[in-house]
C-alpha cells in the first residue's frame, strides 16, 4: 500500500465520523501522523449523550489509532526533511501542516488534507492530495454501509468538524447526493 500523512484537518474530520479508524483502513494507505499533527489534534466534538441535540466539545484522543496500527507517528529524521519543514513553516501558521507537507515531499508520500492553501502547496510542489470526501467516498465503497449510517457520517462529519466540501473538491457531487438521498 502506498503511504500517506494526515493533516489534523482531515483527521478531525474522519475522528468526526465516528469511524476514523475504518475509513482509514479502508483508503488503501499506509497512514502516518506527523508529531506535530497529533500535538495539534486536541479537541473535538460529539453529541452530548446527556443532552439530545446539544454538542459538547471533549479532549480528542488519537491514542487508539496510533495503538491499532491505523496510524504510525513520524518525525523529520534528516537534514532535508528538517529543512523542508522550515521551508513549509515559513508559508503556514501550522506545524502540522508544515510537517506533513515536508515529510510528503521527501518521502514521496500522499497528502491528506482539506485545507485549500495546503492543497494549493502541495499541488505546486508536484505531491498528490487525498482529502476527507475522497476518503470517505472510498470507505463507503469498500464498506457498504446502509444509507442511514452514510448518512450519519457525512451529517456528523458538517456538523462536528464543521466541515463541508467545496465545489472544487473531488468527490464533492458525490457527498452532496449522498446527503440528499436520505433528506426527507
Amino acid at each position: 500500500m502506498p503511504d500517506a500523512v494526515i493533516d489534523a484537518c482531515c483527521l478531525i474530520d474522519l475522528a468526526a465520523s465516528g469511524n476514523a479508524e475504518a475509513i482509514l483502513r479502508a483508503s488503501g494507505y499506509t497512514w502516518h501522523l506527523p508529531s506535530a499533527v497529533q500535538g495539534e489534534v486536541q479537541y473535538r466534538r460529539q453529541h452530548d449523550p446527556a443532552r439530545p441535540g446539544k454538542i459538547v466539545t471533549v479532549p480528542a484522543d488519537v491514542s487508539g489509532l496510533i495503538s491499532s496500527g491505523a496510524l504510525s507517528v513520524c518525525d523529520p529524521e534528516n537534514q532535508q526533511e528538517k529543512n523542508l519543514f522550515t521551508h513549509y513553516a515559513s508559508l503556514f501558521r501550522s506545524d502540522g501542516e508544515s510537517m506533513c507537507l515536508a515529510l510528503a515531499e521527501q518521502r514521496k508520500w500522499v497528502v491528506a488534507t482539506d485545507d485549500r492553501r495546503a492543497i494549493r502547496v502541495a499541488w505546486q510542489a508536484g505531491l498528490t492530495v487525498v482529502s476527507c470526501p475522497e476518503l470517505v467516498k472510498a470507505w463507503a465503497t469498500a464498506s457498504g454501509p446502509d444509507q442511514a449510517m452514510l448518512h450519519g457520517v457525512l451529517q456528523d462529519i458538517e456538523v462536528l468538524a464543521q466541515f463541508k466540501p467545496n465545489a472544487s473538491m473531488p468527490e464533492y457531487k458525490w457527498w452532496v447526493s449522498e446527503l440528499l438521498k436520505a433528506s426527507p
